[in-house]
């Protein structure tokens, strides 16, 4: 480039690196950007991210230190879905909802029959030091699939499933919710905070790209 690049240059090559799982790249951009100094807290969670994901726990550590002192909070994530007149909530891995049992039997059936389609967790979404049977038993049960569960025993099957999350649905959940329209037979449509995605037959509306 004929200019150094700026905040808003590696920021876009970090979301890049996350939609195309080049997680190398990803950590090159994240140490380039801490040589800038101070950023936005828009950007340090983009970095908590990129080296969370390429295993850099500390340097993880380090960036989300740097939002702490400038005293911003982690949105947590969640997914509702709404019945009639009443709003249902869910956070990942809640288990206070009236129906919990039922939720997360319904998210057991479903996992076996998606397994069997082919579909294997991608556990580089789970940004948190864990072990790998850890990793797989949080990132299954994240909010919009406790969400998209409800549906599915609440929710007669010609009905679409419409679920809103506050959050972009991570790639993982993206994968799973088009495993889980294929195997149920079910329309899934989730609005997150980037774009609509609209699952049926095992695809989606965004064409993998949001």
């Amino acid at each position: 480039m004929p200019i150094a690049p700026t905040e808003s240059v590696w920021g876009a090559l970090l979301t890049g690196c996350r939609i195309h799982g080049n997680t190398e790249l990803a950590a090159y951009a994240a140490d380039r950007v801490f040589e800038l100094g101070t950023v936005s807290p828009g950007m340090n969670v983009l970095l908590s991210n990129a080296y969370a994901a390429a295993g850099r726990w500390e340097d993880a550590a380090k960036a989300r230190k740097m939002l702490r002192d400038q005293g911003v909070k982690k949105e947590t994530g969640l997914s509702w879905v709404e019945e009639g007149n009443r709003v249902h909530t869910f956070v990942a891995g809640d288990r206070y909802h009236v129906r919990a049992r039922e939720i997360y039997q319904k998210l057991e059936e479903l996992g076996e029959e998606m397994e069997k389609a082919g579909y294997v967790p991608d556990t580089s979404f789970v940004l948190r030091d864990v072990d790998g049977d850890e990793k797989n038993q949080t990132i299954r049960y994240h909010s919009e699939r406790l969400a998209i569960a409800f549906g599915m025993i609440t929710f007669p099957p010609d009905r679409p499933i419409r679920i809103m999350k506050n959050l972009r649905v991570c790639g993982d959940c993206h994968t799973a919710i088009k495993f889980m329209s294929k195997c149920s037979g079910r329309v899934i449509i989730v609005r997150d905070n980037n774009r609509f995605h609209r699952f049926e037959d095992g695809k989606c509306s965004c064409g993998d790209y949001w």
